[in-house]
């Protein structure tokens, strides 16, 4: 690719050179005259002046702008060689043609003047011609580098734009994978929900419980216009997350009355914060299921938010199931762990490895997760969580 940008900037370069590089023709070979015309002819009496002087000076000019001719395409030949080759190659070709040039100026000087022993002066013409060489070849390349730094510095910024437009559309293929994702882990909650709760439902109907059913019913129809609400990638504050929850339990509370109890220990530094929405219910789900149902005496669910620095750190803990004395860990049942990878995966789609989720034994007998994530603060209405 490298080599490619060259190409074109060299490509480039040798068109804009040639534009510069009439330009460069007729403004230093100007320059020269005049300065020759003011330094060496204007100063001169009217005695000293020859009269031929004018003519001379316009046909050294000349002569030297054709000559100058000669020089750019070795110049051109010779650019794509190494430093030392083309240098030396410079310094040849220039010596060659102010040799040549200094040979007409003296001749034709000559022939003007008729001072026949000029040819031991040649030296110091030599010189004189070589220095205008010299300062001619080091404008030319002086341009030629600059026009070919200022292409490579162009294609290089487009190089960069593309790139950052390619960078831009992969970062833009990379949100929607990720909110894709967010969407399929957050969907696979509410069928797994609404079959256990359905499964609910045809057991109070089978039962004759129809009171509870129809509750049960009318609680669903509103967790689940509450879901429906809320954008399945984006966020919620703690508060309208543990009201979800709130109203999640408030289904399963019409299944298992008073063998179900709530407790809430939420900081107020806490309730402000955001957090992935339904984040909380796969866990409430996972207490319901395998502390709150199997236990003959119920139990009771906390839910627990403080903010520490500057992270959020949730709680969820149950007072796992006991169907008598004699009942021991190894009788509890245990969780399949689908809710908790599901909620794993979100976290780590949100936050990277960012974030903690620990699964523990609480002192109460049950499970207790904890999750940590960072702090990110939200609107808040008061008074929405129940004390």
């Amino acid at each position: 690719m490298a080599e490619t940008i060259q190409q074109q900037s060299s490509a480039a370069v040798t068109l804009e050179s040639d534009r510069w590089f009439w330009k460069l023709q007729l403004g230093s070979w100007l320059g020269i005259l005049i300065v020759t015309f003011l330094s060496l002819s204007f100063w001169h009496s009217a005695v000293e002046w020859p009269t031929f002087e004018p003519i001379n000076t316009l046909f050294q000019c000349a002569v030297a702008f054709l000559l100058s001719l000669l020089l750019k395409p070795i110049f051109d030949i010779a650019w794509d060689t190494q430093l030392g080759v083309r240098t030396f190659i410079y310094l040849v070709a220039v010596a060659v043609i102010a040799g040549i040039w200094t040979l007409v100026r003296m001749e034709m000087y000559i022939r003007l003047s008729g001072e026949h022993s000029l040819w031991s002066e040649f030296g110091g013409w030599y010189y004189a011609s070589l220095f205008v060489f010299l300062f001619w070849s080091a404008l030319y390349c002086g341009v030629k580098y600059y026009l070919l730094l200022e292409k490579e510095h162009e294609k290089m910024l487009q190089v960069a734009a593309v790139h950052e437009r390619e960078q831009i559309r992969r970062l833009h293929a990379e949100s929607v994978a990720r909110e894709a994702q967010l969407k399929m882990l957050r969907y696979q909650l509410n069928p797994h929900f609404l079959f256990n709760t359905l499964n609910s439902i045809n057991a109070l109907i089978r039962f004759d419980q129809l009171s509870e059913a129809r509750d049960m019913v009318v609680r669903l129809s509103q967790f689940l216009r509450h879901s429906l609400k809320e954008d399945p990638s984006g966020k919620v504050s703690l508060e309208q997350e543990v009201a979800a929850v709130l109203l999640y339990l408030d289904i399963e509370k019409t299944r298992f009355a008073d063998r179900l109890q709530v407790n809430l220990d939420i900081q107020d530094s806490a309730v402000s914060a955001k957090v992935p929405s339904m984040l909380l219910q796969p866990l409430a789900e996972n207490s319901v299921k395998y502390a709150i149902a199997p236990s003959e005496s119920g139990g009771t669910i906390t839910i627990a938010a403080r903010r520490s620095a500057a992270n959020l750190v949730l709680q969820i803990s149950d007072t796992g199931a006991r169907r008598n004395s004699t009942l021991g860990a190894e009788d509890t049942p245990s969780s399949t762990g689908v809710g908790l990878s599901n909620i794993r995966e979100r976290l780590q789609t949100l936050y990277g490895d960012n974030y903690e989720l620990r699964q523990a034994r609480a002192d109460a007998g049950g499970m207790l997760v904890t999750i940590s994530m960072p702090f990110e603060s939200a609107p808040t209405n008061k008074n929405k969580i129940p004390a």
